[in-house]
């Protein structure tokens, strides 16, 4: 009988985990069909998670998409709170360290999405994802 409760136990414990683990990729996701980043969405990958055919952009941030782009680094944060993991926070400040540089106009957004797209990678490489 405890040998089955265990066994339960640790079934609904890993269920939970999951569900929770999955928040922030959920949260992120979700970030792409936010109306207050309509003015970046072009130029940046909402969700992180690629960089698509936007390396080549050369425009740097307007006054409106500097206000998202504050907007976009207060959301993902909030999307990493959900189910802070080890992976989910390195890739968060990562993030951190080179987005200040787009909001400042010290680079264009493809030279972001550039960095971006190397963190992403050594990231994954680092973490075996």
């Amino acid at each position: 009988m405890r040998v089955a409760l265990l066994i339960i136990l640790l079934f609904i414990s890993g269920y939970s985990f999951a569900e929770t683990k999955d928040k922030t990729s959920q949260c992120l996701e979700g970030l792409k069909s936010d109306s207050r980043f309509s003015s970046i969405a072009n130029h940046v990958e909402l969700d992180g998670q690629s960089t698509g055919s936007m390396l080549d952009d050369k425009a740097r941030p307007d006054n409106r998409q500097r206000s998202a782009i504050a907007d976009w680094i207060d959301a993902r944060s909030q999307c990493v709170n959900l189910s802070p993991s080890q992976v989910a926070v390195g890739l968060h400040m990562a993030f951190l360290s080179i987005v200040a540089e787009l909001y400042n106009g010290q680079i264009t957004f493809g030279e972001f999405n550039r960095k971006w797209h190397d963190m992403l990678k050594e990231i994954a490489e680092k973490y075996g994802n």
